[in-house]
């Protein structure tokens, strides 16, 4: 297992997770003139993406801009970090203010006056992206910070030639193609942007605003004229946003990315020229009234400027041709050298671990724990079928017994014949002290009422809802030899029972004895060995005995078809639990061993008290199998239906909505009149908890119908809701949640039901058609039928050989179906002590360790990484020279899925907040995904600096510096 494993691994990598300290930030909006916007904090993790939630979703912390368009941001320091401004409508039902934005053009804007505070919320979907912020330093989020943002996530740029090889090409000079954030690109895509617009630097730089103009009259004249030029072509640039219309800014982010950083000078058919900004910035400026001469001085110094540039662009359809300024220049020498030596060792690493299932291990050992887990697997393989047979001679063993007791015929055993593993004639039976032997008392069988209350003073109760039938002995399937006993307090089989070994049987009713299932029906089975031990008698005393000892006990859970209360009760594996000792010494106590393992397996079932299987047992490989009964893109006629009304609870006048599900789950939803109250919880951010806002109360009640109609059973709490009551939108956005499409019938799965909509908005957003008046029934087809799956499966195991070091392999597997599923895995060696997360992760001054997690339960991605730690690893670099240092490289995936048609996506609504947005009104959407698309960032000791994936067929690693080198 750990060698496959290392195997699988080599040539990937660990999560490590840098350690940072938070620090506060200011964060500016436009030309200090943006009041009531939202902006987004996000962290740009290790793979050097934006951090979202499994529907695509920023995580992030939310701030409101002040009147100075002002926010104050809390970040990790030394790292990066995004940030995105938002619009939001006002709101009266909580007294939220829209957001404002100054009218900066002199001859009015489309809604106010020059100077005038206008309403907007479209048109200001800036970001900006900065690293390593400073204590209390203030950055800005301007249009051209958001240009900058989507450079340094498509590109960096290379600052020398790197040639290609084969099918390789070569890697010139200039913007090459990543797809992830790194330091090197966020500042060199600032450089850019501030060059090609002729800014000292827009992210740090102040923007003027000019209707405030006058306030520059005594600043230092470079830095007047640096703003003024800011100002005057943010001016403009709003001006043109303006006559285009909504999405001004992306569009232009998108011309300026893939001109790989430049911007059409004048002509062509892009969004915007350099030509049409300047020309606007000049006229907005020469509009200016102002008195003061300094200040003139200083806006007649800008205007010439922005007239030569524009006077430059004679050749249409030109790009400019500007270069960021050099790594070196960005960073500082120190910084830069890190920044060389970094993906020296990256490379070096990388070196490494091309032959990694070879160099995990020291010298030695990998061949001496292959030499050990080939041992185990040789002796599993030969045992599998009598391990097979001894487990069903168990179960035999049971069915024995209770055919025995309940036949009642005296000291005589029921009929052994069909049991070709107990020696004709050995089966006694002692009516008085229900004691049956077999195989000439090799085993022996009895009951006792079980202690299934163990949290209760009472430890021998007389009467219970369980019956353990006690199997203690010896099973021989050929050389395998299984021995099962109790366990005892203090060890001595003369006192009392502390853990049951056997067959535990649950029953409907309490009894003290076992009882015909026919009167008292059996709800559930639990095989246990709370003491075992296994061995191949033929290999004791030789170079290959082996000996499992410990505990194991696995829960058959009984159902009936949820839909059909008179049908079979069935059983299905609930929870598995292994907790066991692999020794080389068969009966010794463990004192002699010289190699040993332990493995514990801990694995529980989803839907096992409601999945209904095809035969009476359910087995091991019936996981993730639907009942081929209830087959997907099954109908179901009449399904759901639905029922609008009102009524008075409590004095109020209340809107409710009947769900009706006669297979599932019945609901009355209801919505109460609007109140108003005040703002207690300051849903407005705005520190005024006195204010009157509206608000309405909205509750779920369950609803049952015993044949003379439906009516309310119980009620959830009330949920308060800070807005008018609108009952369509409330509807609405139930549905769109999909609470009335997707329903779930237990035993059955979750079908889809279609509703009308309304034709798609502008963003192609579909709404529920307006409700009916009367009654209305709707099918429904069965498209994720249900099945039983992993809701947790643990298996641990930590391997010592004579004289070596230890190793670890921990998983944690959580699979509901095959296709969704969260895997953390953990190979740890060589280490000292354990930290505990999902998983053991070994640590020490000698460890190596490899991590796996890989999570595909999510809507719209595949998210996982690769990790390999190795301690003090000696890396040779590409210049000959040598560094011994601890390495920990990681391959980060974020692959989106490629859905056909997308069936919903968020977006951001009228309040500023995430908005969910239903495309597709359809079960399913086609996935076409494939591994061959999938990109992986490469991250060194918490920096990225490369990215891999195919190109023609070929896994490629390419490198920040432009370099490049195939898998």
């Amino acid at each position: 297992m750990f060698p496959t494993l290392a195997g699988l691994m080599s040539g990937c990598s660990d999560s490590g997770s840098s350690s940072s300290s938070t620090i506060s930030v200011y964060v500016q909006a436009g030309q200090e003139d943006v009041y009531s916007a939202v902006v987004r904090s996000v962290a740009i993790t290790e793979a050097g993406l934006p951090n979202e939630d499994a529907e695509g979703r920023f995580v992030r912390s939310e701030y409101i801009t002040d009147k100075e368009a002002t926010v104050k941001a809390v970040v990790a320091s030394g790292e990066l970090q995004l940030f995105q401004l938002v619009g939001r409508d006002g709101d009266t039902d909580t007294s939220t203010d829209a957001t404002t934005v100054r009218c900066q053009w002199v001859a009015g804007c489309a809604n106010g006056a020059f100077a005038a505070d206008m309403v907007q919320t479209t048109n200001l979907d800036w970001r900006s992206v900065a690293y390593d912020l400073g204590k209390n330093e203030r950055i800005r989020v301007t249009p051209l910070t958001d240009l900058a943002a989507q450079l340094a996530l498509d590109y960096v740029y290379n600052e020398s030639l790197d040639s290609g090889s084969g099918t390789v090409t070569d890697v010139p000079v200039g913007w090459v193609e990543t797809g992830y954030y790194s330091a090197y690109s966020t500042e060199q895509a600032i450089s850019q942007v501030s060059r090609v617009f002729g800014i000292s630097n827009v992210q740090t730089t102040e923007p003027a605003d000019l209707t405030q103009i006058n306030e520059w009259r005594k600043a230092d004249a470079a830095k007047a004229a640096d703003s003024i030029r800011y100002g005057a072509l943010l001016a403009a640039w709003a001006h043109l946003a303006e006559t285009y219309g909504n999405g001004f800014t992306e569009a232009v982010a998108a011309d300026f990315s893939a001109n790989k950083g430049q911007m059409m000078q004048q002509g062509g058919a892009q969004t915007l020229t350099l030509a049409a900004l300047y020309s606007d910035a000049i006229t907005n400026l020469q509009a200016l009234n102002v008195t003061d001469t300094t200040l003139q001085g200083y806006i007649a110094g800008v205007v010439s400027g922005l007239q030569a540039d524009f006077d430059s662009f004679v050749t249409p359809g030109a790009l400019t041709n500007k270069v960021p300024d050099t790594l070196l220049s960005l960073f500082g020498q120190g910084d830069y050298d890190d920044f060389v030596l970094g993906i020296k060792r990256t490379k070096a690493f990388v070196g490494v671990m091309r032959n990694y299932s070879e160099a995990f291990f020291e010298d030695g050992y990998k061949a001496e724990i292959d030499q050990y887990v080939d041992l185990l697997k040789k002796i599993g393989d030969e045992h599998a079928a009598n391990l097979d047979a001894i487990v069903v001679a168990q179960r035999e063993t049971q069915a024995l017994y209770l055919q025995t007791y309940l036949a009642n015929a005296g000291n005589t055993c029921a009929d052994t014949s069909a049991y070709v593993w107990i020696t004709p004639g050995s089966c006694t039976y002692n009516n008085q002290t229900r004691v049956m032997t077999l195989n000439s008392g090799k085993i022996i069988v009895s009951q006792a009422v079980a202690d299934v209350n163990t949290t209760d003073a009472d430890d021998k109760p007389t009467s219970s809802n369980a019956i353990d039938v006690l199997i203690r002995g010896t099973y021989e399937q050929g050389t395998l030899r299984f021995v099962v006993d109790n366990v005892y307090e203090g060890d001595n089989a003369a006192n009392d029972i502390l853990s049951a070994s056997g067959v535990r049987v649950y029953y409907t009713t309490p009894v003290s004895t076992l009882a015909d299932p026919a009167g008292n029906e059996i709800l559930g089975y639990e095989m246990r060995w709370s003491d075992f031990s296994l061995y191949d008698t033929s290999r004791v005393g030789g170079a290959e005995e082996a000996e499992v000892t410990g505990s194991y006990r696995i829960f058959f859970r009984g159902v009936k078809d949820p839909q059909d209360s008179n049908s079979e009760r069935r059983f299905n594996i609930d929870t598995v639990v292994l907790n066991g000792r692999i020794s080389d010494k068969v009966g010794d106590d463990n004192d002699l061993d010289v190699d040993y393992s332990s493995v514990y397996v801990a694995a529980t079932s989803t839907n096992a008290s409601e999945y209904y299987p095809a035969k009476p047992f359910a087995s091991f490989n019936g996981f993730f199998t639907p009942n081929p009964a209830f087959a997907k893109g099954d109908l179901s006629n009449n399904l759901v239906s639905y029922v609008t009304g009102e009524q008075t609870v409590a004095g109020q006048a209340v809107q409710y909505l009947d769900f009706y599900v006669p297979l599932g789950e019945s609901q009355r939803f209801r919505f109460y009149p609007t109140v108003k109250r005040e703002d207690v919880n300051d849903v407005d951010n705005d520190d005024d908890r006195t204010e009157l806002v509206s608000t309405h109360d909205f509750e779920i009640c369950d609803l049952s119908n015993s044949g003379s109609g439906w009516v309310v059973s119980t009620c959830q709490p009330k949920q308060r809701l800070y807005a008018e009551r609108d009952f369509q939108l409330a509807i609405n956005d139930l549905w769109e949640a999909g609470v009335f499409s997707r329903v779930e019938i237990p035993g059955r799965g979750v079908y889809f039901v279609t509703w009308p909509t309304k034709p798609a908005d502008a963003n192609g957003c579909l709404a529920l058609a307006d409700l009916a008046s009367t009654e209305t029934s709707m099918d429904g087809t069965l498209y994720d039928p249900m099945m039983l799956g992993l809701n947790a499966v643990r298996v641990t195991s930590e391997v010592r050989l004579d004289d070596q070091p230890r190793t670890l392999f921990d998983v944690l597997l959580n699979a509901p179906t095959m296709d969704r599923y969260k895997l953390t895995a953990a190979l740890s060696h060589d280490y000292s002590s354990l930290t505990s997360g999902d998983v053991y992760l070994g640590s020490g001054s000698a460890l190596d360790r490899i991590v796996l997690s890989l999570d595909t339960d999510s809507s719209f991605k595949t998210t996982g990484s690769v990790a390999v730690y190795k301690d003090g690893v000696a890396l040779t670099l590409n210049d000959g020279t040598e560094t011994t240092i601890d390495s920990e490289l990681t391959a980060y995936l974020q692959q989106n899925y490629n859905l056909s048609p997308l069936p919903y996506k968020y977006i951001t609504g009228s309040d500023g907040k995430y908005d969910l947005c239903v495309l597709d009104n359809s079960a399913e959407a086609t996935d076409n995904t494939v591994l061959a698309d999938a990109a992986f960032t490469l991250n060194f000791r918490d920096v990225v600096y490369g990215r891999i994936r195919q190109e023609s067929g070929i896994w490629v690693i390419r490198y920040i510096d432009g370099s490049w080198e195939t898998l």
